[in-house]
């Protein structure tokens, strides 16, 4: 099996760069109409009050959450040692208590 080329495309490649075809718009011109795409899309887009209002009130409350998460992060562990601290506290005066009655009525 032999392939058949033309007489003056021996040793041509096909599809490589010496075949004829339509060249494609260059990386400036491609770059211009993304450009261009994207600029109209944003004009459009921008100019919408409640798209505004909501990126503001979507970026408000991802700030406002953002704050509490880091905020709240220690303080509930903070008030639950306090809490136990303090209930054990509480509960060493009831037994203190308990042995001083218990002292006081068996030493009478």
């Amino acid at each position: 099996m032999t392939a058949e080329t033309a007489p003056g495309l021996a040793g041509v490649v096909p599809g490589g760069p010496a075949e004829p075809g339509r060249a494609g718009p260059s990386l400036p011109d491609r770059m211009a109409r993304y450009g261009i795409w994207v600029a109209v899309i944003t004009h459009i887009v921008l100019r919408d009050r409640r798209f505004q209002a909501t990126v503001i009130t979507g970026v408000v409350g991802a700030y406002a959450l953002g704050s509490v998460t880091k905020n709240n992060q220690v303080r509930p562990v903070r008030r639950a040692v306090a809490w136990y601290n303090v209930q054990s506290q509480v509960q060493d005066v009831k037994v203190l208590r308990r042995g001083r009655r218990a002292l006081r009525s068996g030493g009478r």
